[in-house]
């Protein structure tokens, strides 16, 4: 026989087979099997008690049979949507954290390069001498850049917060008015600094105003610095703090989470074991598969959030219910992956 017939004797004999096997199950006793054990399992592991928004359910169980494979049950509980806040949060807190920033006001020791030529220099050296002198002190404030960037990150850890439960919203709306005042007060300050900046302008085109200006506006200038630290620092204290608050929370939202989904799949196999008889008019010797949506275990090459996957012979499950194994025995001799 050559191999162009073994070929064709392969095709033709893997649909008769295949046939034959069909023939062994009573589609319509196992349909009413499978309804009736998708109901057993949503109602044990309280899949049908979630609703969200306009009453949509969270959770549901869809069934089918694959030929010589078993049953399939496709399992969506609340559990993936809670992580998707935990992701929410996560990729909130992903965010660039706090980075010196080009300084604005640097582009005002900048701006002086029109006004120090060198007859400017030489006709009035204590006008410029003051102007000089204001100018590289406001230069020199690291303040703008590093409070916008304190807020943002506070604001940031803030949104994370309320996701993960830890703010409700009376709170949240606390800390975005505190942090909404910081914006003000640091607009509010940039633009005195700004009026300041144009007044020394003028003052320094004006000879005989220099030294009697120059003491007045030093301490104006000195006045408007001493509020910048403060409130600068207090920027930076209040992105650390809730950035610190943030990270705890994410750890205690993923060890509660993860405590969850062994508790569900725990649920899953006294199911299994209690009631998985039900399925009478499976074939023995195929399998009951459970796929778990968006409960599987992430790993560094993972591009979507992957499903756990467990896949149990109906006949340990009969086992265990007679008794002859315990759970934890047929949770042994099962497969399980994340895929």
């Amino acid at each position: 026989m050559n191999k162009l017939s073994v070929v064709f004797s392969l095709i033709v004999a893997f649909p008769s087979a295949s046939s034959t096997h069909s023939q062994d199950v009573n589609f319509s006793d196992l349909q009413v099997n499978i309804d009736i054990f998708t109901g057993v399992m949503e109602d044990a592991l309280e899949l049908d008690h979630n609703t969200g928004l306009f009453g949509m359910r969270l959770g549901g169980i869809y069934a089918t049979y694959l030929v010589g494979q078993g049953v399939l049950f496709e399992v969506r509980t609340p559990l993936a949507n809670e992580r998707n806040r935990l992701s929410l949060a996560s990729l909130n807190s992903a965010m660039q954290p706090l980075q010196p920033g080009e300084n604005p006001f640097e582009r005002i020791r900048l701006q002086t390069s029109p006004l120090t030529s060198p007859q400017q220099e030489t006709d009035s050296p204590e006008a410029y001498g003051l102007y000089q002198n204001m100018m590289e002190r406001i230069s020199k404030v690291d303040y703008s850049i590093a409070v916008s960037k304190a807020i943002e990150q506070a604001s940031v850890s803030a949104r994370s917060l309320r996701a993960l439960g830890n703010v409700d919203d009376v709170e949240y709306e606390e800390l975005q008015v505190e942090l909404e005042v910081m914006r003000e007060n640091m607009q509010e300050n940039i633009d005195q600094i700004g009026a300041l900046e144009q007044e020394i302008r003028a003052a320094s085109a004006v000879t005989d105003q220099a030294g009697s200006d120059e003491s007045e506006v030093s301490f104006r200038l000195d006045q408007l610095l001493g509020k910048i630290e403060p409130l600068r620092q207090r920027a930076i204290n209040k992105a650390v703090e809730l950035k610190v608050e943030t990270e705890l929370a994410e750890q205690r939202y993923i060890a509660r989470w993860n405590d969850e989904v062994s508790e569900f799949e725990q649920n899953l196999y006294v199911v299994m074991c209690n009631y998985g008889s039900t399925l009478r008019a499976l074939p023995e010797d195929e399998n009951i598969s459970i796929i778990l949506k968006g409960l599987g275990e992430d790993t560094e090459t993972t591009t979507r959030r992957p499903d756990k996957i467990h896949i149990l012979l109906k006949r340990n499950v009969q086992e265990c219910q007679q008794g002859e194994i315990d759970i934890a025995e047929l949770r042994g001799r099962s497969e399980n992956y994340s895929y």
